[in-house]
């Protein structure tokens, strides 16, 4: 009968075996100098190995998701994020974003936004960003992703094939909370208008997931998500979690 080989181990695979025998310090100062270094350097690049595996599953199950915090209610993006499982960082310069796999513009006033984004010369590197990764728009935030911006007319990234008009349901004494029914699991979804927006006509490809007046306020366009309501003033957060969901189906595909 054919005796069976037994495999061969590398001297890496026995010193650094788990379930083979415990290999202390006091060992390691009778094997020598030179032998000592080899294993503390193989001890070092295998938990480097580790580290690095375990930061990886991490950052997949936790984005780092940025919000734009030139303008607006950024503090209340950042905590939603928190909430939903993301790690939340505020984004103040261009070189900031090479850090993180998506990102939120948020609510505030759109003219306002687009003086400090030229001021800073940040207006390319977001646009550029923007089409790299996905983004989430607020109010504001949704009037800068649009294709076409109506009363007035304004620059825009233009990413979402959608037209937007500003302050379409009157002044901040106008601003209200309201309850319609959404296509996201959970029931008749919250929705805070703060002199919001209207989104008038979307395109082929912009999906929408609720509704006001028969008006789209919650739209999705690939990895592009726009709201025309502020979903971080409510305690809900289904909103959030759809696009932290998002972020981490995306990030799935490149790995």
């Amino acid at each position: 009968m054919t005796k069976l080989k037994k495999k061969q181990e590398s001297p890496k695979d026995v010193l650094l075996d788990p379930k083979g025998p415990y290999l202390g310090d006091d060992f390691l100062a009778l094997c020598g100098e030179r032998n000592r270094r080899f294993v503390e350097r193989l001890r070092a690049e295998e938990e480097a190995v580790r580290q690095g595996e375990a930061q990886r599953r991490y950052r997949a199950e936790h984005p780092r998701i940025g919000v734009l915090a030139l303008q607006g209610d950024y503090a209340a993006h950042a905590s939603a994020l928190e909430e939903s499982g993301a790690i939340a960082s505020e984004i103040r310069n261009p070189d900031q974003l090479n850090g993180v796999d998506a990102l939120i513009l948020p609510g505030g006033e759109s003219t306002t936004m687009l003086k400090f984004l030229e001021k800073l010369r940040f207006f390319n590197s977001l646009e550029e960003f923007c089409e790299r990764k996905p983004v989430f728009g607020t109010c504001a935030g949704a009037i800068l992703l649009a294709r076409e911006v109506l009363n007035p007319p304004q620059r825009s990234l233009g990413l979402l094939d959608a037209i937007i008009e500003r302050n379409a349901y009157g002044r901040q004494i106008n601003s209200t909370i309201l309850e319609a029914e959404t296509k996201l699991p959970g029931g008749p979804l919250e929705m805070v208008f703060i002199r919001a927006p209207r989104i008038v006509k979307i395109g082929p490809e912009v999906e929408a997931l609720a509704f006001r007046d028969g008006f789209p306020t919650l739209v999705r366009q690939g990895s592009i998500m726009a709201a025309t309501f502020h979903p971080e003033l409510s305690s809900n957060r289904r909103v959030h979690q759809l696009f932290v969901d998002q972020v981490k189906a995306a990030a799935s595909k490149l790995r």
